[in-house]
């Protein structure tokens, strides 16, 4: 009898281990997933505008950009005028870059116009350097003078009236009733003469020696080309 109560007990306590171990947890790690947070996006829009370079307050500042390639033009163009013709290549070449400077120049729609002008003048006036250089005939060389002219004369006008200045005219000397007034042909601009010699020069009304004299031009004096006779050297 003890014998199987013996027995019995034993199996007891097998049972009650094995379902201990049942009870264990599973050795099998459990994956965990973690959400990001999400980030609402932050708006960054700046309002930017472009100033109108054609407003009053900055077409000035864009004008002398293009003024700026003028001056320089036309300092060159009086050091080509000064410049002994077996010289003129170097100097006509450096007309011929500031030219090309100011085809390069990006403007404004407000100053298409003036541009145009400025690179008419430009080009009639490095045709004429050429044209002399080439020993031109005289009326050809005297008509290319008118036109540059005129395209200076424009050029100027149209930058008067984009800066929004007046044009006054010189006031002219009285002049005895009856008598027409004098007719001034403008100056071909860049283009001077230069007394190069050793003795002054007489400066005479009329293309003759025995016009009247008007004055003397001093030796190393530079003034400015009005025109030209058919004649001239």
């Amino acid at each position: 009898m003890k014998l199987q109560l013996s027995f019995v007990i034993i199996l007891l306590l097998i049972s009650l281990v094995l379902f201990a171990c049942s009870k264990k947890t599973d050795p099998t790690p459990t994956k965990t997933f973690t959400t990001a947070p999400t980030i609402a996006p932050v708006s960054t829009t700046t309002s930017t505008s472009t100033p109108d370079p054609c407003a009053p307050e900055n077409i000035s500042s864009e004008a002398e950009k293009v003024h700026k390639l003028m001056r320089e033009f036309d300092d060159a163009a009086l050091l080509a005028s000064n410049t002994p013709l077996d010289q003129l290549n170097p100097t006509i070449a450096n007309l011929q870059r500031i030219r090309r400077d100011v085809e390069d120049l990006r403007v404004p729609i407000c100053l298409t116009t003036l541009k145009q002008y400025q690179l008419a003048h430009m080009n009639t006036v490095i045709n004429a350097m050429l044209g002399f250089l080439s020993r031109a005939d005289s009326e050809s060389l005297n008509q290319a003078i008118a036109l540059a002219c005129q395209q200076h004369d424009q050029y100027t006008l149209e930058l008067v009236n984009l800066l929004g200045l007046t044009v006054v005219a010189e006031p002219t000397t009285n002049s005895t009733p009856g008598t027409p007034a004098a007719v001034v042909t403008p100056t071909f601009a860049g283009l001077y003469v230069t007394n190069a010699g050793s003795t002054n020069v007489n400066l005479r009304a009329q293309p003759a020696l025995n016009a009247e004299s008007l004055g003397n031009m001093n030796v190393g004096a530079s003034a400015a080309v009005l025109g030209r006779t058919d004649s001239a050297l």
